[in-house]
């Protein structure tokens, strides 16, 4: 089985930077000109939240600074203040709600008004920090509280029980049917907010139909989860661009590689990919050769010289390669790094390929190393959208929708759920 698997020509297939101090904000505006994407109530359908309490589930992941930390995460951190402001301008009682993440251990105490346990502090500290910058007259707002959130199913029951309308403002934890996200929309007038509302307005033309030939590009980590993603990828674009983690075990499933020492269920599962490429006729594409690493020292060859050497990153003839590909496409759908991009002798593949989508229309991009480099570097192409969480974009891909999602466009068809603006419930959200 080649690497390469050619059928019908790609073209031949139919189908807040820093947030201003004010609700009219780019980011504000950014989202809302999207309108209700896939048809989902969003912040301005909700009923009056005059006096209301409203549970908002966000993503926590956030930095102590929007000025020094990663741009991804800087981005969730813009999302949250702008929802988190239209619901207290508003007169609402907000409680922030989600899970501490990877966020390190406060050295700092909770102020009162949070009224949380000592565990959440971490979170706790970085949206107190978030909203104190980016919109100070809401640092010491009372009308605003952050809970950490649980997935026991009579603990959700209980804090749903004290609100009266669900905000849905995290793609990351959309991923997953969890309770968190399931369980509000069942009980609750539930929208989406900002954050979210951004996410699935950049992904709504890749779901419905992108502009053709559709390309993507999956770099990032070997994980079976970014393999099963592959799946619904190659049914839906035209060429798969495949570079990072995946790469190697791609060419050991293709024979390019001697497959020794390889995890056999994930070998079957590469070679279950590529026979399914082959048979829906589009293109999987692999790198011609690669830059090893080798005791820190970078290595190109088409396979591995010696035992112990690591994929690092695509070679030149593969930056040529998949270069050439994407000047021709339509859209784009850029997931991860293609080398290892905390390294500087393993950023060329991730440049290459930046400098190619210069002048792409259609583009969406994201990864936390990938975001981080193009932002850093100003590589980013002029018409790329930022994905807050590349996974759940991948999976909305290959299925058409997300657990959570599904929740909130079933609460729009209960008129106990149903908010204001959704008289018959959104019509284009996918089941």
């Amino acid at each position: 089985m080649s690497a390469e698997h050619r059928g019908t020509q790609p073209g031949g297939r139919k189908a807040l930077v820093r947030a201003t101090r004010c609700a009219d904000t780019g980011f504000v505006r950014a989202a809302a000109s999207l309108g209700r994407p896939m048809g989902l109530p969003i912040l301005e359908d909700l009923p009056d939240p005059t006096g209301k309490r409203v549970l908002l589930r966000a993503t926590l992941d956030l930095p102590l600074s929007v000025d020094t930390d990663h741009p991804l995460a800087r981005a969730r951190a813009e999302g949250l203040a702008t929802t988190v402001q239209w619901l207290v301008e508003r007169g609402a009682q907000v409680t922030v709600w989600g899970s501490p993440g990877s966020a390190p251990p406060a050295a700092v105490p909770t102020d009162d008004r949070f009224a949380v346990p000592h565990a959440a502090c971490a979170p706790v500290t970085r949206v107190r920090a978030v909203v104190r910058e980016l919109e100070p007259a809401l640092a010491g707002s009372s009308a605003m509280r952050t809970r950490t959130c649980t997935e026991d199913p009579r603990a959700v029951d209980r804090i749903v029980s004290e609100h009266d309308l669900f905000v849905n403002d995290s793609l990351q934890d959309s991923l997953l049917p969890l309770p968190s996200v399931m369980l509000p929309p069942s009980r609750l007038p539930s929208v989406i907010g900002r954050t979210l509302q951004r996410d699935l307005g950049a992904l709504e033309p890749f779901v419905s139909g992108p502009d053709r030939p559709f390309v993507v590009v999956l770099g990032g980590e070997r994980t079976f989860q970014r393999l099963h993603g592959l799946v619904g990828l190659v049914l839906r674009a035209d060429t798969v661009l495949l570079g990072g983690g995946l790469a190697f075990p791609m060419l050991q499933a293709v024979g390019r590689e001697s497959p020794e020492g390889a995890d056999d269920d994930f070998l079957w599962e590469c070679r279950e990919v590529l026979g399914l490429a082959q048979r829906v006729r589009h293109r999987l594409v692999l790198p011609d050769d690669l830059v090893w690493s080798r005791d820190g020292q970078a290595h190109v060859s088409p396979t591995r010289m010696q035992e112990g050497d690591r994929v690092a990153d695509i070679g030149p003839a593969a930056c040529l390669r998949f270069g050439e590909e994407l000047e021709g496409a339509a859209s784009v759908l850029w997931a991860g790094s293609v080398g290892r991009v905390e390294h500087e002798p393993f950023q060329a593949g991730t440049r290459a390929l930046a400098a190619a989508l210069r002048e792409t229309q259609s583009i969406v991009f994201g990864g936390d190393a990938l975001v981080d480099l193009l932002s850093r570097e100003q590589l980013r192409p002029a018409k790329a959208a930022l994905l807050t969480a590349t996974d759940s974009a991948i999976e909305m891909l290959k299925s058409g929708n997300l657990p959570a999602i599904t929740a909130i466009h079933d609460a729009a068809h209960r008129p106990e759920t149903r908010p204001r603006g959704s008289s018959r419930g959104p019509s284009t959200a996918r089941r």
